[in-house]
Protein backbone atom coordinates (compact mmCIF):
# COMPACT_ATOMS: atom_id res chain seq x y z
CA UNK A 1 0.00 0.00 0.00
CA UNK A 2 2.93 2.52 1.21
CA UNK A 3 4.11 1.71 -2.54
CA UNK A 4 0.67 2.76 -4.34
CA UNK A 5 0.60 5.68 -2.43
CA UNK A 6 4.21 6.63 -3.37
CA UNK A 7 3.37 6.46 -6.95
CA UNK A 8 0.14 8.95 -6.28
CA UNK A 9 2.48 11.19 -4.54
CA UNK A 10 5.08 10.73 -7.46
CA UNK A 11 2.79 11.25 -10.04
CA UNK A 12 0.98 14.20 -8.16
CA UNK A 13 4.82 16.16 -7.95
CA UNK A 14 4.97 15.61 -11.70
CA UNK A 15 1.69 17.04 -12.26
CA UNK A 16 3.24 20.02 -10.00
CA UNK A 17 6.13 20.43 -11.59
CA UNK A 18 4.50 20.50 -15.35
CA UNK A 19 3.35 23.67 -14.36
CA UNK A 20 5.37 26.47 -14.95
CA UNK A 21 4.77 28.51 -11.48
CA UNK A 22 5.89 25.21 -9.30
CA UNK A 23 8.42 24.53 -11.91
CA UNK A 24 9.86 27.29 -11.49
CA UNK A 25 9.58 27.65 -7.33
CA UNK A 26 11.21 23.98 -7.41
CA UNK A 27 13.55 23.36 -9.94
CA UNK A 28 14.25 27.28 -11.54
CA UNK A 29 13.11 28.45 -15.11
CA UNK A 30 10.07 27.73 -17.04
CA UNK A 31 9.88 24.12 -18.43
CA UNK A 32 10.22 23.19 -21.96
CA UNK A 33 7.21 21.49 -23.25
CA UNK A 34 9.06 18.87 -24.53
CA UNK A 35 9.86 18.69 -20.30
CA UNK A 36 6.29 19.79 -19.46
CA UNK A 37 4.85 16.73 -21.65
CA UNK A 38 7.16 13.76 -20.33
CA UNK A 39 6.18 15.43 -16.80
CA UNK A 40 2.74 14.37 -17.61
CA UNK A 41 3.32 11.13 -19.46
CA UNK A 42 5.17 10.42 -15.95
CA UNK A 43 1.88 11.44 -14.00
CA UNK A 44 0.03 9.32 -16.38
CA UNK A 45 2.60 6.07 -15.50
CA UNK A 46 2.27 6.79 -12.08
CA UNK A 47 -1.14 7.14 -11.51
CA UNK A 48 -1.81 3.84 -13.66
CA UNK A 49 0.85 1.97 -11.81
CA UNK A 50 -0.59 2.78 -8.54
CA UNK A 51 -4.23 2.09 -9.57
CA UNK A 52 -3.03 -1.00 -11.02
CA UNK A 53 -1.48 -1.90 -7.49
CA UNK A 54 -4.58 -1.17 -5.64
CA UNK A 55 -6.82 -3.44 -7.64
CA UNK A 56 -3.81 -6.16 -7.53
CA UNK A 57 -3.66 -6.24 -3.62
CA UNK A 58 -7.60 -5.32 -2.95
CA UNK A 59 -9.70 -6.58 -6.15
CA UNK A 60 -10.98 -4.11 -8.66
CA UNK A 61 -13.39 -2.31 -6.54
CA UNK A 62 -12.07 -1.77 -3.22
CA UNK A 63 -8.81 -1.05 -4.75
CA UNK A 64 -10.05 1.94 -6.59
CA UNK A 65 -11.61 3.08 -3.74
CA UNK A 66 -8.21 2.86 -1.47
CA UNK A 67 -6.81 4.19 -5.26
CA UNK A 68 -8.44 7.94 -4.84
CA UNK A 69 -8.24 8.22 -1.12
CA UNK A 70 -4.44 8.00 -1.78
CA UNK A 71 -4.88 10.24 -4.41
CA UNK A 72 -6.62 12.48 -2.43
CA UNK A 73 -4.37 11.99 0.43
CA UNK A 74 -1.51 12.57 -2.23
CA UNK A 75 -2.26 15.46 -3.14
CA UNK A 76 -2.83 16.85 0.47
CA UNK A 77 0.47 15.80 1.48
CA UNK A 78 2.03 17.62 -1.56
CA UNK A 79 0.12 20.94 -0.77
CA UNK A 80 0.73 20.65 2.50
CA UNK A 81 4.87 20.42 1.77
CA UNK A 82 4.90 22.94 -1.02
CA UNK A 83 3.18 25.53 1.38
CA UNK A 84 5.11 24.66 4.20
CA UNK A 85 8.26 23.86 3.11
CA UNK A 86 8.95 23.44 -0.75
CA UNK A 87 12.61 22.76 -0.77
CA UNK A 88 11.37 19.09 0.97
CA UNK A 89 8.84 18.11 -2.28
CA UNK A 90 10.99 16.54 -4.40
CA UNK A 91 13.64 14.67 -1.53
CA UNK A 92 10.02 13.28 -0.56
CA UNK A 93 9.48 12.74 -3.62
CA UNK A 94 12.31 10.08 -3.51
CA UNK A 95 12.10 9.26 -0.27
CA UNK A 96 8.28 7.96 -1.00
CA UNK A 97 9.10 5.70 -3.21
CA UNK A 98 12.24 3.44 -2.06
CA UNK A 99 10.41 3.11 1.34
CA UNK A 100 7.22 1.17 -0.38
CA UNK A 101 9.90 -0.51 -2.22
CA UNK A 102 11.28 -1.50 1.04
CA UNK A 103 8.22 -2.36 2.71
CA UNK A 104 7.14 -4.21 -0.06
CA UNK A 105 10.88 -6.55 -0.19
CA UNK A 106 9.90 -6.64 3.53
Amino acid sequence: MLLAFALSYLAMTALCLAMPRHHKLLLGGEPRPTRRRGLRALAVLGLGFGLALCGLLHGGEIGAVLWLCQLMLAGLLLVAVLAWRERWVLPVAVLLPALGVAALLF
